[in-house]
This record gives structure tokens, C-alpha cells and sequence, in this order.
């Protein structure tokens, strides 16, 4: 392997990071994985080994990026602090987030060659969704409504006046049954939302495709492209939550949702999966996919649904 085909992930062993790290190795890329030094990704790391060649731990508030760029034809830069942390650290989030990812936009323009950036940002950087079934826009004004969406926004016009090759990749709902984890403030505010509000579903799996197409693809160069699934992937937030609970067995009554609105929407893929080919997931397999990893747990909680869902009643006040 040479070093011409070099790319850097950040964020290598997140959830996304494993399947970035799988899908290029897959291509033959050699694979410069960097991620915060802990004992978890530690652990991961050895794990993982197959899908890697090169190992860089670093904070992303200190770390030179510019010997990391040496030979990288591209970086997918995953690294980021999500919410509610953005909410709950603001300032680190900020150092993190954007000072960070700014620093690296910096020293990627003092290269001759070079490397292509494929950023991740997010469709919540458009806000609440109009009160119909219109499709989001690549171009569609954004209008970001709390810190993780402002630093999406910030780093996407930074990267627009920059001289670097980039490809923004605003990725819809993106989780699958690995990501089943959620604090009990999260999972408040997701009942909040109104069962009708609209969500557009992508795999992780197809994200980590769209991302790895970026790369060494002149379309995608200077582009903002939104990643969602497809029609088959628009549903509402009632559906996107009865995923997890009729997979425990359990049918989620619509008045257990809200009022509020919440800024996914539904969007128009249509050029992105022209550049990106990347769709290959259904809403439909995560659904099964759900209910093949709950499947033991179906088997007690299924025969008490009326208590579970007495019990959800009470937390979610």
C-alpha cells in the first residue's frame, strides 16, 4: 500500500467511525484512524485492528493535524461533541466543534496537495420543519436554532470561503440498533416531539458509503449534499419511535408523543444519490434490525405491555 491512497478518519471508533473505517479498508485505502485516548477506545482500537493501519490518538484542542495530512488524499473529520452536550458544555463543544475543525481547514490550505475534507453536518441545520410534506433543499436557507446546529452552519461557511477541496454531507436521522443508548433527558424531549412531525431515516451503514464515494469524485467536490434514505425512508416521529418499542412487543399509543416541533425534516436526495450512490437501506430494515436485537427482551416485556407502557408514562412526565 502506498501512502497516495492515505485517509485520515477522526473519530475513527465512534459508532459511524467503525463503519468508515470497514467500508474503506473494503476499497483498499490504507487508513490513518485518530480518535481521544481512553481506555474504551483503547480497547476498541485493539479490536479493530483489521481496519486500520496507522493509530494517532490526540485531543482534538491540541493535536498538529499538519504531520496527520502528510500523504492523505482525504479526511472524513467524524470528531465532534453531540447534544445535549453542546448544550450542557457549550464552550468545549465550541473548541471542539469548531476551533478544531478550523485549525484543520488551516493547515489542509498550507498543503500543495491538498486533501479532500468530507464534513459531516446535519440536516437539523435547516430548524423546524414547515407544517407540510415540502422537501428540504441542498439550498434551502439554514437557520439554526441551538449551539450544535450553529456550529454546523459556521464551519459549512468557513469551509465555502476556504480554498480547500470539501464535501458537506448534511446526514438525516442516522442510528441503528447499536445506538440504542440515551440519557432520560434525550428521550423526554424525542416525546415531546408530535407523532406527525416529519424524519427522514438513513443507515449508518449508508453513510459510511456516501462518505467513502466522496472520495476521489469530482461531483462531490465543493458540494452540499443531503443524505437521507429515500422515500422509503420518510416517516414521522411516531413511526421513527415505534421502531423500538413495537420491537419490545409493545404498540405506541400516538397520545404518549407531544406538541412541540423538531427540526428534522424530510429532503430531497435526489443529487446526492446521483453523485453518492449510496442508498441502500430501507426504514424497513431497521425496523427488523430492532426487532432481531430486542428479541429476548420482547419475550418478557411484550406479555407486560400495559405495565411498560404505565411505567413510560410516569418517566417521560
Amino acid at each position: 500500500m502506498t501512502a497516495s491512497r492515505t485517509i485520515l478518519v477522526t473519530g475513527a471508533f465512534g459508532n459511524l467511525g467503525q463503519m468508515v473505517l470497514a467500508e474503506l479498508k473494503q476499497r483498499g485505502h490504507r487508513v490513518l484512524a485518530m480518535d481521544l485516548d481512553n481506555p474504551g477506545n483503547r480497547q476498541l482500537a485493539n479490536t479493530l485492528k483489521p481496519l486500520y493501519d496507522e493509530l494517532a490518538w490526540g485531543d482534538l484542542r491540541t493535536v498538529d493535524f499538519k504531520p496527520l495530512l502528510q500523504g492523505c488524499i482525504a479526511v472524513i473529520h467524524l470528531a465532534a461533541v453531540l447534544p445535549p452536550v453542546t448544550e450542557r458544555a457549550p464552550e468545549l463543544a465550541y473548541d471542539i466543534n469548531v476551533k478544531a475543525t478550523l485549525r484543520l481547514i488551516a493547515d489542509i490550505e498550507e498543503r500543495i496537495n491538498k486533501p479532500l475534507l468530507v464534513y459531516p453536518s446535519s440536516v437539523t441545520v435547516f430548524g423546524m420543519p414547515e407544517p407540510s410534506t415540502r422537501l428540504m433543499q441542498a439550498g434551502d436557507a439554514v437557520a439554526p436554532s441551538d449551539n450544535y446546529t450553529r456550529h454546523k452552519v459556521e464551519v459549512e461557511q468557513q469551509l465555502a470561503a476556504s480554498n480547500i477541496p470539501w464535501s458537506v454531507l448534511r446526514v438525516g436521522v442516522s442510528v441503528d440498533s447499536r445506538t440504542l443508548g440515551a440519557d432520560l433527558q434525550m428521550i423526554r424531549k424525542l416525546f415531546q416531539v408530535a407523532p406527525d412531525n416529519p424524519l427522514e431515516y438513513v443507515h449508518p451503514c449508508d453513510v459510511a458509503t456516501a462518505m467513502a464515494n466522496a472520495i476521489n469524485n469530482p461531483r462531490a467536490v465543493g458540494k452540499v449534499l443531503l443524505l437521507g434514505g429515500g422515500g422509503d425512508c420518510r416517516v414521522t416521529q411516531h413511526q421513527f419511535l415505534s421502531a423500538a418499542i413495537n420491537a419490545l412487543g409493545i404498540e405506541l399509543p400516538r397520545d404518549m408523543l407531544g406538541h412541540e416541533r423538531y427540526y428534522t425534516s424530510w429532503m430531497d436526495t435526489a443529487e446526492a444519490q446521483d453523485i453518492l450512490q449510496f442508498q441502500h437501506h430501507r426504514f424497513a430494515d431497521y425496523q427488523q434490525d430492532m426487532r432481531q436485537r430486542l428479541r429476548w427482551v420482547r419475550l418478557l416485556t411484550a406479555p407486560l405491555a400495559p405495565l411498560v407502557l404505565w411505567i413510560m408514562r410516569r418517566l417521560l412526565k
